[in-house]
């Protein structure tokens, strides 16, 4: 069973953010960074419909020790997901990422002074493996999507409506708006 300092969840914008900042002021622990999902970026990769934007300026929203440079301080999506990655790739901190990682379970255990992580990976294959780790310190920074799918109320008549029906969060490609 491996253990870490510090396990964080999410490789988003704030995960990445936490890991360089662990990594500048505690450089002697361990960390891991697992992303459920297969990128880095967070909202910012799993949204990717047409015009997605910040709605926060990111001279504000972005990393104290990188400043957003780039003239858009309300930036396109795809820029912001660029930042994130770059940011990663230059710190050394995507060496640090393990993708297609779900946890579904975290117990902490007092006498032992740890948490014991169940992980889920998804193999390239598609096959699932189950992981157990531990860790003395477990960060959330997953944000509140579900990954899985996102909400999607019910409107009356809803299966007589003849169009597309089309959620944000799974934009499709094809799709000609």
């Amino acid at each position: 069973m491996e253990h870490f300092d510090v396990l964080i969840m999410g490789a988003g914008l704030s995960g990445i953010d936490a890991a360089y900042h662990l990594q500048k002021f505690c450089p002697n622990k361990s960390y891991v960074i697992l992303e459920q999902r297969g990128c880095i970026g967070g909202t910012w990769d799993l949204f990717r419909y047409p015009g997605i934007r910040s709605d926060s300026d990111m001279l504000t929203m972005g990393y104290s020790f990188r400043p957003w440079t780039n003239p858009k301080a309300i930036s396109p999506g795809d820029e912001i997901r660029k930042y994130i990655s770059d940011t990663a790739r230059d710190e050394g901190i995507d060496h640090h990422i393990r993708f297609q990682h779900t946890i579904h379970s975290a117990a902490w255990s007092s006498q032992e002074g740890r948490w014991t992580v169940g992980v889920e990976c998804t193999l390239p294959d598609g096959r699932t493996l189950g992981v157990t780790l531990t860790c003395s310190f477990l960060m959330s920074c997953t944000g509140y999507y579900r990954y899985s799918a996102g909400y999607t109320p019910i409107f009356p008549d809803m299966g007589r409506f003849t169009g597309r029906i089309v959620h944000p969060q799974a934009w499709p490609e094809d799709l000609n708006y």
